[in-house]
């Protein structure tokens, strides 16, 4: 019984990690604002936008919150899903501007919604992206 608890622990810290370390915010998010944030993210999609990539190649992602504040990061092939928060200034804004690149091409620009998901495929050896909504 101990190793069980043992093992549930572990693993739980294990999700938490990963998914915090994938988790992209305001640059002006204050305290408050990440108070707020981790009482929403009882599950994933609160305020939130997702992108996966399940493609073989690495992305750089670009994005523009509507204030004109920026954020941009790598996601590596088959890396777990990153999510950036849309939640600051206390409340929820409605949408971002994305723009992912290849290192070849562009795959996707265009405003982004809250709770969609940009899902990055293999397609006819490059690259595309699906959006869909939760």
């Amino acid at each position: 019984m101990k190793l069980k608890s043992l093992l549930f622990v572990v693993c739980f810290s294990l999700f938490t990690n990963v998914f915090a370390a994938n988790l992209h915010l305001h640059p002006k998010a204050d305290g408050e604002d990440k108070k707020s944030i981790q009482k929403g993210i009882t599950y994933p999609g609160y305020c939130q936008i997702e992108i996966i990539n399940q493609s073989f190649t690495d992305v750089r992602v670009f994005g523009t919150f509507d204030d004109g504040s920026t954020v941009d990061f790598n996601i590596y092939r088959y890396e777990s899903p990153h999510y950036i928060s849309l939640f600051y200034n206390f409340y929820c804004h409605s949408g971002m501007y994305i723009t992912i690149q290849s290192p070849y091409y562009t795959i996707y620009s265009g405003w982004t919604s809250v709770n969609n998901t940009i899902r990055i495929v293999p397609y006819l050896k490059q690259a595309k992206a699906e959006l869909s909504t939760r």
